[in-house]
């Protein structure tokens, strides 16, 4: 089939669509936020130029043809964060300008986000299961603290929605969660976990990071906090 080509008008992240004008003829037609063929790991971006066929009202079949670059700021912030990174040993296998495009066109794919995740614990293990279906979520909570608080301890509680935590037998009532954002429900036991490990003088605490937890150095988790890379989830 033809192949027109078209320019990114509008994005609309949160309902997952983009709005093209054709190079000719008039109107905006819709087409996925992220291309199905060249490079679907980034989102579109106003001003980006595409390919694709043309089916009444849409674009089928979106394919790369330029993009635009992200903003000099961004890529500015990222090379500086990539320096920082190397004082805490943390080497991203990526230059500045691709760690701005990734982050700016929210990559499915993130290099800076898939090295941290090699690094730091995480409480979710997204690939193995859903928290809510995951048998060794507590399990790995509790192995990731032994090195900072040997004994420490979580266990449901029986017929509640709550958590015991050692040492002090304290009780946490969970958080209200749902399927999709599932983290919100242990926003309580972290609070709690965190309360610990600052009491044991530890020299990390577990931060958000989307819909997740990593633990992480205070001072590591505000600087990628400060670059946009860790904080509260939307």
């Amino acid at each position: 089939m033809a192949r027109d080509t078209f320019t990114v008008e509008d994005v609309n992240p949160k309902h997952g669509f983009a709005r093209l004008r054709p190079a000719s003829g008039e109107g905006l037609l819709n087409a996925p936020l992220y291309p199905e063929s060249g490079a679907p790991l980034f989102q579109l971006r106003v001003g980006d130029t595409v390919s694709g066929v043309r089916r009444g009202q849409s674009v089928a079949d979106v394919a790369w043809v330029t993009r635009v670059e992200p903003p000099y700021e961004l890529v500015e912030r990222m090379g500086e964060l990539l320096a920082k990174l190397e004082q805490w040993e943390l080497k991203v296998p990526a230059t500045a300008l691709e760690l701005a495009e990734h982050h700016w066109r929210d990559s499915r794919e993130d290099p800076l986000r898939a090295e941290l995740a090699s690094q730091l614990p995480s409480f979710f293990d997204w690939e193995l299961a859903h928290p809510y279906e995951d048998g060794a979520l507590l399990e790995r909570l509790e192995a990731a603290m032994q090195p900072y608080l040997p004994g420490f301890a979580v266990k449901p509680l029986q017929g509640r929605n709550a958590f015991a935590v050692d040492p002090g037998g304290v009780e946490v009532e969970a958080g209200e969660g749902n399927w999709e954002a599932p983290a919100t429900t242990f926003e309580p036991l972290f609070r709690q976990v965190n309360a610990v490990l600052e009491k044991a003088g530890a020299p990390v605490r577990w931060v958000p990071s989307e819909n997740d937890w990593l633990l992480s150095p205070p001072g590591l988790a505000e600087l990628l906090a400060l670059h946009g890379v860790l904080g509260p989830r939307g």
